[in-house]
């Protein structure tokens, strides 16, 4: 079964950033471009070009991103090498489909006609060098050397990340679903930024906006916030909380900490005045603030009577 990546996420970004190594490689030289906006193209029906970039001497350069083994591809580039012609009148017209997917590439790269043949690169990522990717100084050619064979899984985890902190905040999240997405399709990776991401001293070293929903779509992610999770419930309800937050533990980690110190306040009242009115009960669950919370602890051991809760 084939693994897919999020395409549409990586060709946003490829989109806004392209990538200019991975280009120069392709090409075999540094040449300078333009990125072409409008690459809607149209007979009967729409197609929209993954990334078409116009050379300076008047060459187009048409890109499309493959993670699945599609056997009918030649026949798309063909139709692109149509609409892209029609509308560009290029002088040169340079197609390559870049297969990123994790099965063995099985796709043709032509067509074969009585009397002519069509012809597209198909150039399977794994085969591009990916350390020339990764000592690039362009985030999206440091995402994509995830997709190349890897030599070193924890020099690229550590560098991607590295990174992805000192991006724009905003740019944050969409960078790091997009490596979480690569590291989906290969194994060493994923392997390696569990390793990097459990270690007992690691801190997020980027402060994003998760919902739990969407961290436990990405088991890597999710696994190592319900480690860390798990252990401060745990602190919460046997042990109290211990100095608050570390800057950066996630939402879902606070809210673990207050449910344990609210469990264990209601367990030690029970324990001496037996079954709590739902008031007292709804008093305790509707406090969110940890020093509070704290201070009812507190206050839940040293009282005699529950009138003076």
């Amino acid at each position: 079964m084939e693994v897919k990546i999020k395409t549409d996420l990586l060709l946003k970004h490829l989109f806004k950033n392209p990538a200019t190594k991975l280009i120069e490689i392709i090409l075999g030289k540094k040449v300078n471009w333009q990125l072409l906006q409008d690459t809607d193209l149209k007979i009967v029906k729409t197609r929209e070009a993954d990334l078409v970039v116009k050379l300076e001497d008047n060459t187009i350069l048409h890109i499309e991103i493959q993670s699945t083994n599609d056997p009918s591809m030649p026949y798309r580039m063909f139709e692109y090498f149509y609409l892209i012609t029609d509308k560009y009148k290029p002088k040169d017209l340079i197609q390559v489909c870049i297969y990123i997917g994790k099965e063995p590439l099985k796709m043709s790269d032509k067509i074969q006609f009585s009397d002519w043949t069509y012809r597209y690169r198909l150039i399977d990522i794994k085969d591009i060098p990916c350390k020339e990717l990764v000592a690039s100084p362009n985030i999206t050619d440091k995402l994509l050397a995830g997709l190349c064979k890897i030599e070193d899984p924890k020099f690229y985890v550590e560098n991607v990340i590295k990174e992805i902190k000192n991006a724009n905040p905003k740019d944050r999240k969409e960078l790091f679903t997009l490596f979480l997405e690569i590291s989906k399709i290969r194994n060493n990776i994923e392997e390696e930024i569990r390793s990097y991401i459990t270690q007992e001293d690691f801190e997020m070293p980027i402060t994003i906006e998760w919902t739990w929903e969407e961290l436990e779509s990405y088991p890597i992610i999710g696994e190592a916030l319900k480690i860390g999770k798990e252990k401060f419930i745990k602190e919460g309800i046997e042990k109290g909380i211990q100095e608050g937050l570390k800057q950066g533990i996630q939402q879902g980690i606070q809210q673990g900490i207050q449910k344990g110190l609210k469990d264990s306040i209601i367990e030690i009242l029970e324990l001496k005045f037996g079954e709590l009115p739902e008031e007292i009960k709804a008093k305790i669950n509707s406090t969110d603030d940890i020093e509070a919370l704290k201070e009812m602890r507190k206050k839940a051991i040293l009282i005699q009577s529950l009138k003076d809760f």
